[in-house]
């Protein structure tokens, strides 16, 4: 196999013993409609890849947190399979310019489009699954995500951290369990630095900094949600 397909064999670190199954998986439906002769497009493959990656990451983390209630495992496995980590997931293996599209998709656009990215990882990793077997999936899945915690300290930090915070915590403690306390800490009247501290009942969970008492509390919820990615309890 030359070209995309053998540096994408590389990146993955295998090479397919069954070539068409990694044609297959990196085959858009839109490919099709110019190419009908071309063979199958990868939704098959991306149904089998997203029960096979589903059954990996659970086992791990079902491991990795030992005790950890069914909701929060379902949680974190949540961050590592949505569509935006899948995404970001594939470029990184470069799908973006392997992948076979046809008409208005066949562009850059087209070619990062997170849902085709995300589909076309589902279905390599189905690829995978079929042409090597269960366990060398799992070994070149988990080296593709690298270190869960840190992947999990990177997707638990969203753009709105005491929301997310709040999720975790409702279900366990109840609505009200959060508190936040923030206050000025210096600065002049045109630059005021705000201090938070947040508290689950009385425990300290996490401190943070910010021109404002959003800012400041937002830092802080980043904060107590990095710690609890990284095997904190909440």
């Amino acid at each position: 196999m030359t070209g995309p397909l053998a540096a994408l064999e590389v990146r993955l670190g295998h090479v397919f013993a069954r070539p068409a199954l990694l044609v297959e998986a990196l085959t858009h439906p839109s490919y099709l409609n110019e190419h009908p002769d071309a063979g199958p497009h990868n939704q098959r493959l991306e149904f089998l890849g997203d029960a096979v990656l589903g059954q990996i990451l659970t086992t791990e983390l079902f491991h990795a947190f030992p005790g950890e209630p069914e909701g929060a495992l379902s949680r974190r496995r949540s961050v590592l399979n949505n569509g935006r980590t899948l995404a970001e997931l594939a470029l990184g293996l470069g799908l973006d310019t392997a992948l076979r599209l046809g008409g208005s998709e066949n562009t850059p656009e087209g070619r990062t489009r997170p849902s085709s990215l995300e589909d076309a990882f589902e279905a390599l990793v189905g690829a995978l699954y079929l042409d090597a077997g269960p366990d060398t999936t799992r070994a070149r899945v988990l080296s593709i995500y690298g270190p869960l915690h840190e992947r999990l300290a990177t997707g638990l930090v969203t753009d709105n951290p005491k929301g997310r915070l709040q999720e975790l915590v409702q279900p366990i403690h109840g609505n009200t369990a959060l508190r936040y306390e923030t206050v000025q800490s210096g600065g002049v009247d045109h630059a005021k630095e705000y201090v938070s501290t947040l508290y689950l009942a009385e425990r300290p969970l996490g401190t943070g900094r910010g021109l404002s008492k959003k800012t400041a509390e937002e830092a802080a919820a980043r904060e107590a949600l990095h710690a609890h990615a990284l095997g904190g309890v909440i």
